[in-house]
């Protein structure tokens, strides 16, 4: 420690210039700092190559050539004591400010980056201390993301292993598969209760109108849009509650669902609203998916701004998939949740009345692209399984995050809308016991393959969530299988 000491201060007496130096502490805080905030939106390779070529090598080329010129253009020399200072407090503020704001609030950016560079002219002469901070700022950051690397690296993916008695199903039916996944709408049963006091009779009975069986008392396993999904699509719990290293993977095709059917000799399709589940770049394995990773964006960023419409693309594909077996996944923002976050928060009754708006938007969308398939695939299988609730009741959804004992707080979260339009309206008693995502595809399977044997290996209805006030990250059960809320530790 005392030779680190020692370097520092001979580094901030010295009167030697350090372009790369300078460079360096620019951009490292930044670049590890986008690691440490959003690892699961940028890890991948592509990504990692971006973010090094934009936070680190564009200042140092930018350092290195600007220092050259200075010394070697005269008229320039009397500036050259400005150069690295302003340089470096430029380009710090630009990433630093230009993160908070994902680099869309180019006015903000633009005064914070002229501020930053008019304090290095005042400040120069001290300027090497502000770059060890910088430094220091950096470390203290790397410190904080180590243990999402060591998850990262050391993580089990038991979860992500596919059961081979799923995967061996032969099909003796073979309907066009439809999952329409709205966002955050909660079960039809929970809408009806305090807090949601939502009167949606009109919608539910034009589901049962065109055939739809409706599944009340269905909830998720998991808190958000990643978590729910991986596991649904694993078919397997994952028992966490925050970064979740190959969940996007997973659903993307990575995992038993589209295997067996493509093992079925199924088409795979995916459409989604925005590219939100791309945006770690992972390999798509549909046939067909609406989006390109050239309309992803590079930094994890600015996915909520991308929207494609969806209905008329989807009747378009199912005309030309006639007579061929199709799987589609069809992915919609709605009506999504409450507020994630406290400072966001418009208070319980504000936000109420946002989600529930919302939802009748939701419900309009969900009439028409149901028209739509009914049309043109009259004998299909339909499944409207949203992925969590609304929180609803809920100042802000991460309050879940803290012990929650309200019973109906807590179902508000994790109750989800599961309704199914079986062929024929014939489903037999497989979905006896369907209560939560995690058995919804070996629900479906069993009865595509007349083949009850698949429920014997299924996973426990249970929901969870992470658990941050005063417990530090464990994942706890909130509700156990047989519907009571619980406040159990996961020991998995």
């Amino acid at each position: 420690m005392s030779k680190l000491k020692q370097y520092i201060e001979k580094f901030v007496a010295s009167t030697k210039e350090y372009p790369i130096v300078f460079a360096l502490a620019a951009g490292l805080y930044s670049f590890i700092y986008v690691y440490h905030s959003n690892f699961m939106l940028v890890n991948s390779g592509f990504q990692f190559l971006i973010i090094l070529c934009s936070y680190i090598i564009l200042p140092v080329l930018v350092f290195t050539v600007s220092w050259e010129l200075i010394k070697r253009l005269k008229f320039l020399n009397k500036f050259q004591h400005y150069l690295l200072p302003v340089l470096n407090a430029m380009f710090f503020g630009f990433f630093f400010v230009g993160r908070i704001y994902s680099f869309q609030q180019r006015k903000i950016i633009l005064v914070a980056v002229i501020i930053c560079a008019l304090l290095a002219i005042v400040l120069r002469k001290q300027y090497k201390k502000i770059i060890v901070l910088q430094f220091i700022m950096a470390f203290v950051a790397l410190i904080t993301l180590l243990p999402t690397l060591y998850r990262a690296m050391f993580d089990s993916d038991e979860w992500r292993k596919f059961p081979e008695e799923v995967v061996a199903t032969k099909f003796k039916q073979f309907p066009n598969i439809y999952v329409i996944q709205p966002d955050g709408y909660a079960n039809f049963s929970q809408l009806a209760k305090d807090p949601y006091n939502f009167e949606n009779t009109a919608f539910e009975s034009f589901l049962k109108n065109i055939g739809f069986k409706l599944y009340n008392n269905y909830r998720s396993n998991y808190t958000s849009t990643v978590l729910s999904n991986s596991s649904m699509f694993a078919m397997k719990h994952h028992y966490k509650g925050e970064q979740l290293f190959g969940a996007r993977e997973v659903i993307m095709g990575d995992n038993p669902v589209i295997q067996t059917l493509k093992n079925n000799h199924y088409e795979t399709f995916l459409f989604m609203e925005n590219p939100y589940l791309l945006l770690n770049r992972p390999e798509v394995k549909y046939d067909f998916c609406n989006y390109t990773m050239d309309e992803v964006p590079w930094f994890g960023v600015g996915a909520f701004g991308k929207r494609k419409k969806m209905i008329q693309p989807l009747a378009e594909t199912i005309k030309k998939q006639q007579g061929k077996r199709s799987f589609y996944f069809i992915e919609k923002i709605l009506p999504g949740h409450i507020s994630t976050f406290k400072n966001a928060s418009k208070g319980v009754e504000v936000e109420r009345e946002n989600y529930l708006t919302q939802v009748e938007a939701a419900n309009k969308w969900l009439k028409e692209i149901t028209s739509v398939i009914i049309e043109n695939d009259p004998n299909s299988l339909i499944i409207i399984a949203a992925d969590h609730g609304g929180y609803v009741g809920f100042n802000y959804t991460k309050e879940l995050f803290q012990k929650q004992t309200d019973e109906k707080l807590v179902f508000s979260a994790f109750s989800a809308a599961l309704a199914i339009k079986w062929p024929n309206s014939n489903v037999l008693n497989y979905d006896a016991q369907l209560k939560t995502p995690v058995n919804l595809f070996r629900t479906l399977f069993a009865y595509l393959s007349n083949d009850e044997s698949l429920l014997k290996n299924r996973q426990e209805d249970t929901s969870h969530a992470i658990i941050t006030n005063g417990i530090l990250g464990d994942v706890y059960e909130y509700i156990d299988s047989n519907e009571n809320v619980v406040f159990e530790k996961v020991e998995k």
